[in-house]
């Protein structure tokens, strides 16, 4: 069984698009981490999700100047249906009801600007009953009830 910061991880979570990106990236000192716990779809009362969001953020990641050198429109393509096709890895579609309840969700914590994104991935997480998400930015989900962001990379 797969630990995170010491505790089992168990139900359901969301991988957030950076561990997506780094399970892409060899050379990145997260990458074997980040395949750790892509893993964690083969385990016995875990269920992983990912959403159509997750996949769409990860192609301004890997084509722009933070990823060195930038992934061609080719080869971030390829990574992300990769990603997508992975076996064991349910994918969430966005939704209007998503966006709705992100709406809520900003204006309920007063969130705005770019922070939306983050409340739309809550919204989903809502919607399929889903209480973690592992991400490396644990910060973007504070304070939000009945979610619990881990940090994976710790």
């Amino acid at each position: 069984m797969t630990h995170i910061n010491g505790e089992p991880v168990r139900g359901r979570v969301l991988l957030d698009t950076n561990v997506l990106i780094y399970a892409t990236l060899r050379g990145d000192r997260r990458h074997v981490r980040a395949r750790e716990i892509l893993d964690l779809r083969a385990e016995a009362g875990v269920d992983v999700f990912v959403s159509v969001q997750n996949l769409a953020e990860m192609y301004p990641n890997l084509t722009g100047p933070k990823n060195k050198p930038p992934d061609s429109p080719q080869v971030a393509r390829a990574k992300i249906r990769a990603v997508a096709a992975l076996q064991g890895i349910t994918v969430i579609p966005v939704t209007l009801q998503m966006n709705n309840r992100a709406l809520e969700l900003c204006e309920l914590y007063g969130r705005i600007r770019q922070d939306y994104f983050d409340m739309q991935l809550v919204a989903a997480m809502q919607i399929e009953e889903i209480a973690t998400i592992l991400t490396e930015n644990t910060p973007d989900f504070s304070g939000i009830d009945g979610i619990a962001a881990v940090n994976p990379f710790l």
